[in-house]
Formats: structure tokens, C-alpha cells, sequence
């Protein structure tokens, strides 16, 4: 039986406690890992031909470079990594960073971290190449076994210590008072939402057992939510961060752990169904356990084998039951993350859970027996995996990938210079007019930089948008959810924040979702930005707005504070400012405001190039908090 094929080892179980995977001369890690990276990238750019409402981050790769030249780079990047010494992996890999660079400050987190990793493995096999140039070997050599282990060991521990470190803060920026507020978190929102397989007549029941059981379950989930997704994003990153060797149990339960937090993910109904982060950020999972995880891809690719036939069908019924349980709930969807069509990414994400689940049990089964804390494995495995690490010790220039990891977690959303595409995904972080972080202030430039000359990017405060006849305004603050979402979150949970997806917003025009209009908080930059485009875009609008006294507030000074009140007016790529008086009456702007709408100067622009402003709404009636806003 499956599970039984499970609990097998790979050597046709000789013995409980051989480490196949650990000794095996001929694996080839770095190869395994490229086949998975493709098959990820590949699905990434795809996203790209859907748009729609996808996210912004993933439909910008529908450019003809990403769409056309960057997949075929990615496949044979994929079919053949070792040829050539690894040169058309390396190609591919930086080609990749740069495709994701070039969004800037658009570029969606996952896509971020992924480029992070990724720098580690180029950094690792660059070094590897200059080692074999050293020693006299030829670049048209393909890389060896040995090579290819050297690779991979050399940059597991940066991957596996990056991957904690973004993990990490993803839950420490939600310790917020808003994200802690069960009428306002995000956890609220969404870990109600798998109740949605519920069928209508127990769902909303009305009477007998369920009509009281149901909205009981709904609302302790929602109480609940916010303080169980902070532990659990607490425990994730200390089980990676901890070496696998030393701590072997800690280690698989960590990766079993992230698996089944990213199945849930995928599986929430849209428009939470987040699979493109989980195909992302598991497949560096592969980092925890190299070589058992080479080792199950080395039986997928062996399909004739009973154990490959055994992988590849269970991986393959995955894939299926997840597409065909989810299906129902996407195609009646307002929006899914991934845009139109079919979910891949769910399926793909399914298939690779139990791949990754085969290579955590080829493990267990190697060494396994050891309890969290002490080392597993025979000693002659031991001392062969001693000198594997000492011949790919990871050097400075991959710590300096880890600090920079901790620089890009931490620093910069306190410093005020990255929103989206940080580690802020559903935190309701508050990044401008202050912070409501419990330990943490946020955006100290746009602080002390509030009166500075008026060029500077970070000068101007917080100003609040009133209203705009530009409609595609409304797109950052569309309903992505559908009626029986919001019934049940509404109705049975009692939850009645509302979710914003600001990482779907566009400036095109789009009727579905219909745009809404929020009045909202942005900061100084995230004006000039809108501004910028409805110019470039020659679009004919006004707009109103208050630019607040102070840089830093509550909640109730954000949402209803007075201050001086402007209005714009755009003609043909034109805009013209006035300030507004008694009785509305206009007069022109002064020249600082002028320049507080206008582009800033280049040097502060270089600065904010990771910056994209994040609207905050203001929900009347509801203005105790933040709302559950993303950025992506």
C-alpha cells in the first residue's frame, strides 16, 4: 500500500536505520533542485499571460523577454544543469533575478525572497566554478556528483537561514494592534474561509445543532486566529534555523509543519488561495534535506521503477484531488491569486508536498531514530558528510546574504524605504503617520523628513484622498470576495473588516471586480506616484485632498484630522493644483506644494526605488484599526 511504500526505505528497506540517501557516490542534488526550480518559474511567468486580476508582481512578467527568451532559458536550464559546468543554470538564475529586479518596487514578496535564495545558490556555484578553474578544469567539463553536492552544501545553511528569517518576520510585524484585533485581523478573515466546503445547509443553517455550532466554530476561529498565527509563524523559522543534522526531528517537523501551512493556504478558497507563496518558498525546502530530497527526485524521474511509479502516481493523484476540490470555489470566483483560468500552482503544489513529504521519510529512514537534539546516522555516514561540509564551508560572501536577509526584514520597513514586496504580507503594519507596532516604529525617514525640501521623495507627511473621478483608483479598493464569502464572514463569523488587496490594484480599466472608491491615507510619495501615472496615462480627472498636520497620529487623527485641503486637475498629461478655502474657494497652490505633488529629485527617487506606498482606507464606522490590507 501507499503509506506502507511511504515508510519504505530506498534500498528495498535492507535495514531501518541506512542512510541511502546520505551515502549515495552518484547523487546529484544541484540537478534535482534545478528541475524544481524550473518547474516553479515556469509557473510563476505563466501568470503573466493570464493578468487580469492577478497580482501585480506576477502579471508584470507579460513582457516579451519573460514570456518568450526567459522560459526557454528556464526548461533547458532545468534539462540539462549539469552540462557546461553549470553555466545555463547560472545563466538562467541571474536572468531570473533580473526579470524580478526590474519590477522594483512592484515585485511581489515571494518573488523577492526567491531572488534572495537564489543569489546564494549563484554565489555557491560561481565559487565551485572558480575552484575548478583553479585546478585546471575545462568549463565545457559537466559538473560531477561531487561538484554538484558541493554546490548544494555549499549555500543550504544561507538558504535554510534566510528562508527562517523572512518566515520570522512575517510574524513579527503582525504583533499590531490591528492584526490583533479579532474585528480587524486578516487571521480572522481568512482561517474562517475553509469553512466555506461546508454545504449551504450546514454552513447557514437555521435551525437544529449546526445553526448554533457552526457561527460558535466560526467566531472562536476568528477570536483565536490572530494569536495562532503568530506562534505558528514563531515555531516555523526556529525549526529551520536549527542544523538538520544535529537536530533531525526538529528538522522534519518543520518541514512537514510549512508543507501543511501552505496546503491550507492553497486550499482557502479564493480570493485567499495563495499557491503561487507556497510553490515558491517550498521548493527551497529542498535545502533542508538535500540529498533525500535528490533522492526522491531521482525516483520521480525513474517512473519504471516500482518506486518511482508509486511517487509519480501519488503525486499525480494529489495534483488531481486538489484542482478537482478546489475547482467549484474558483469558477465562480470574483478573482484567485493567480488571475484566470485554472489553478497550476494548487496542483503543482500538491505534487510537490508529497515529494517533499517522500524525501522527509527517505530521511527519517536513514537516521531518523534520533531523538530532536542529538545526531542520527551510522558514523561512517557521519564522517562522510564531515568532509563534505568542510570542502564546501559556506564563506563571507554568503553571510552576507543572511545580513542582508535581516537588513531587508527588518530595516527597511523601520527605516521607511520597502512596503510592498516585504515581509508585511497580511500584517496590517501601519507604514505611514505612525506605527502600531508593539515593539517597532515604522518609516522614520517619512518622519523626519516631513518638512524637508520639497523635491525630497520622502517629504509631505500623509495626506488623505477625498474623492477622485479617476476610476481606476476604485481598483485598489475592489470587493475580490463573493457573496458567500462575505456571508460567511459577515453573518456567521461576525468579522466586519474588510480585506483590500492592494497588491491587485491597476491603473487600467477593469469591470471585474468593479473599481470601489475608498477615501484613504497615503503617504507624500504614493501621491506624487498617482499622480505621475494619471499623467503619463493623459487621463482627465480631479482630485481632492488633505495634506495632514504632523507626519505621525492615531487612528482617529489618520481617518477624520483636519488639514489643508487641495484639489488637482489633470488635462492631457497636464495638472494644475489650487488650494481650497472657505466656502471651497480656490486659489493656486504655493510653490512647495507644487513641488510636493511633483516628481521628487532623482537622488531621494534612488532611495525609494524598493518603495511603493500602501493605501490605507478609512471604513466608516469602522476606524478603530487598520483594516486587513495587503500589499502582496
Amino acid at each position: 500500500s501507499l503509506p506502507k511504500w511511504l515508510a519504505a526505505s530506498p534500498e528495498g528497506r535492507k535495514s531501518s536505520n541506512h542512510c541511502a540517501t546520505m551515502t549515495t557516490p552518484g547523487q546529484r542534488p544541484f540537478s534535482a533542485y534545478l528541475r524544481l526550480w524550473a518547474i516553479a518559474n515556469l509557473l510563476r511567468i505563466s501568470i503573466g499571460l493570464n493578468a487580469g486580476t492577478g497580482l501585480v508582481g506576477s502579471t508584470l512578467d507579460a513582457n516579451f523577454f519573460s514570456l518568450a527568451t526567459l522560459p526557454a532559458l528556464v526548461a533547458l536550464a532545468g534539462l540539462v544543469p549539469a552540462r557546461w559546468s553549470g553555466a545555463l543554470p547560472l545563466v538562467a538564475l541571474v536572468a531570473r533575478a533580473a526579470t524580478n529586479a526590474a519590477k522594483g518596487s512592484m515585485m511581489s514578496n515571494s518573488q523577492m525572497w526567491a531572488t534572495q535564495m537564489d543569489a546564494a545558490l549563484v554565489l555557491s556555484l560561481l565559487r565551485r566554478l572558480g575552484s575548478a578553474a583553479r585546478h585546471g578544469s575545462s568549463w565545457s567539463s559537466p559538473l560531477s556528483a561531487e561538484d554538484e553536492r558541493a554546490v548544494v552544501g555549499g549555500c543550504a545553511r544561507t538558504v535554510r537561514w534566510q528562508l527562517a528569517i523572512f518566515y520570522f518576520a512575517s510574524g513579527f510585524w503582525k504583533a499590531n494592534t490591528s492584526f490583533l484585533h479579532p474585528s480587524y485581523s486578516c487571521a480572522g478573515l481568512f482561517m474562517v474561509q475553509p469553512l466555506e466546503y461546508l454545504p449551504d445547509d450546514v454552513l447557514f443553517a437555521a435551525s437544529g445543532l449546526a445553526a448554533s455550532a457552526v457561527p460558535a466554530l466560526a467566531r472562536a476561529i476568528a477570536a483565536t486566529g490572530p494569536a495562532f498565527t503568530l506562534v505558528l509563524e514563531a515555531v516555523v523559522p526556529v525549526l529551520h534555523f536549527l542544523e538538520p543534522r544535529r537536530f533531525p526531528r526538529c528538522a522534519l517537523f518543520g518541514l512537514v509543519l510549512t508543507l501543511a501551512f501552505h496546503l491550507v493556504i492553497g486550499l482557502t478558497p479564493p480570493p485567499s488561495n495563495v499557491s503561487t507563496y507556497g510553490v515558491t518558498t517550498c521548493t527551497r525546502l529542498f535545502f533542508v534535506f538535500p540529498d533525500a530530497a535528490a533522492a526522491a527526485v531521482g525516483e520521480m524521474g525513474r517512473p519504471h521503477t516500482a518506486a518511482g511509479a508509486l511517487l509519480c502516481a501519488g503525486m499525480a493523484a494529489a495534483a488531481a484531488a486538489t484542482l478537482a476540490l478546489v475547482e467549484p470555489y474558483h469558477a465562480v470566483a470574483i478573482s484567485t491569486v493567480q488571475g484566470e483560468g485554472k489553478d497550476w500552482h494548487a496542483g503543482w503544489y500538491a505534487a510537490l508536498a508529497v515529494l517533499l513529504t517522500r524525501a522527509a521519510v527517505l530521511e527519517a529512514a536513514g537516521g531518523g531514530e534520533a531523538a530532536c537534539g542529538s545526531e542520527g546516522g551510522l558514523p561512517a555516514e557521519k564522517e562522510k558528510s564531515r568532509e563534505v561540509e568542510g570542502r564546501t564551508r559556506e564563506g563571507p560572501a554568503l553571510r552576507g546574504l543572511v545580513a542582508l536577509a535581516l537588513l531587508y526584514a527588518f530595516a527597511l520597513p523601520v527605516a521607511g524605504l520597502q512596503e510592498k514586496a516585504g515581509c508585511l504580507m497580511f500584517s496590517q503594519l501601519r507604514l505611514h503617520g505612525g506605527s502600531n507596532h508593539l515593539l517597532l516604529p515604522t518609516s522614520l525617514l517619512q518622519r523626519e523628513l516631513a518638512s524637508a525640501e520639497p523635491t525630497n521623495a520622502f517629504a509631505g507627511g500623509v495626506v488623505r484622498i477625498e474623492e477622485t473621478d479617476l476610476e481606476w483608483v476604485g481598483n485598489t479598493f475592489a470587493e475580490h470576495m463573493g457573496p458567500r464569502t462575505l456571508r460567511l464572514i459577515r453573518e456567521v463569523a461576525a468579522v466586519p473588516a474588510e480585506y483590500v488587496w492592494a497588491a491587485k490594484s491597476s491603473s487600467a480599466k477593469r469591470s471585474r471586480p468593479p473599481p470601489r472608491f475608498r477615501r484613504h491615507t497615503l503617504s507624500a510619495l504614493g501621491l506624487r506616484r498617482l499622480l505621475a501615472t494619471a499623467a503619463r496615462q493623459k487621463d482627465s480627472f480631479s482630485l481632492r485632498y488633505t495634506r495632514l498636520h504632523g507626519a505621525v497620529g492615531d487612528e482617529a487623527w489618520r481617518t477624520g484630522s483636519a488639514g489643508s485641503e487641495y484639489v488637482v486637475r489633470g488635462e492631457g498629461g497636464a495638472t494644475r493644483c489650487a488650494r481650497l478655502g472657505l466656502g471651497g474657494k480656490e486659489s493656486p497652490c504655493d510653490a512647495r506644494e507644487e513641488a510636493l505633488i511633483a516628481p521628487p529629485s532623482w537622488p531621494s527617487s534612488a532611495f525609494a526605488f524598493l518603495l511603493e506606498p500602501q493605501p490605507n482606507p478609512i471604513v466608516d464606522g469602522y476606524t478603530d484599526e487598520m483594516h486587513c490590507v495587503t500589499w502582496g
